[in-house]
Formats: C-alpha cells, structure tokens, sequence
C-alpha cells in the first residue's frame, strides 16, 4: 500500500467526480490491481455525515446512502485503517501548524503511522509539511 486517500478524495474517486486531480487519477490509476488504498477508519464517520446531510449525493441507482456507503467501504481496492493508539498519540504530535480539525488530524497521522502519502487537496494539510501528500 503506497497511498491513504483523506475522506473528500476517497468520495471523488468511488464517484468519479471531475475534482479529483489529474496527479491523483493518474496516481491511484497506477495501483496494481492486488494492491489497496488505504482511507482512515474516521473517513467513514465523515462520509456517513456528508451523505446524510445531502453534501455529497449518490445516483438513486445505487439504493439508499447507508447502502452505498457500505458497499463503498467494502470494495476490494480499499482498506479501511483502523484508529490506533499510535495514530492517536501521532495525531497530536503534527505541530502547530497543522489544521486543528480532529478528523483531519487522525487521517495524517494514519497516513504518517502506516508510511503512506496522503492524497488530499486540502491545501492547510499540505502547506504543513507534516505528512507526505499528493494533489
């Protein structure tokens, strides 16, 4: 595994949506077929919130939300990493300069904890210097 996608990269990809990079398609494009990605287990937690509230909407085609989520996180191209104590102590040992958001804070540190680069475009994470990224 060489790469943990942060939650809206996670989403943007499953849903081939157009605001995923070009680097990051190309990128997860480039993953041999037996290998996975990786997302942080609190990824879950955030794409159930946005799927519920109508922030990010799945084609009708797929069933309810709670159904594409499940089927979404059980794909064989994905591991979902669970919350260790380790990525919880890492998470706070980012630095000052780095996003105060907990969800934020627990997907870098998987991603640091795990060795993996982060694929986000979230440009606060990047600009840390705290966590190896990719946009």
């Amino acid at each position: 595994m060489k790469y943990l996608l942060d939650t809206q990269a996670w989403l943007w990809s499953v849903l081939d949506h157009p605001r995923l990079s070009r680097r990051a398609r190309v990128a997860l494009r480039a993953v041999p077929a037996q290998e996975r990605v990786g997302i942080a287990a609190i990824s879950l937690k955030e794409a159930a919130w946005h799927l519920a509230r109508g922030r990010v909407v799945v084609d009708e085609d797929f069933g309810p939300w709670p159904l594409w989520l499940r089927t979404a996180a059980s794909s064989p191209h994905i591991e979902v990493l669970p919350l260790t104590v380790d990525v919880a102590i890492e998470s706070e040992q980012l630095g000052d300069s780095f996003p105060p958001d907990p969800a934020d804070r627990l997907i870098a540190a998987t991603a640091r904890v795990q060795d993996l680069t982060l694929i986000t475009s979230d440009r606060h994470i990047q600009k840390s210097g705290a966590v190896r990224t990719l946009w």
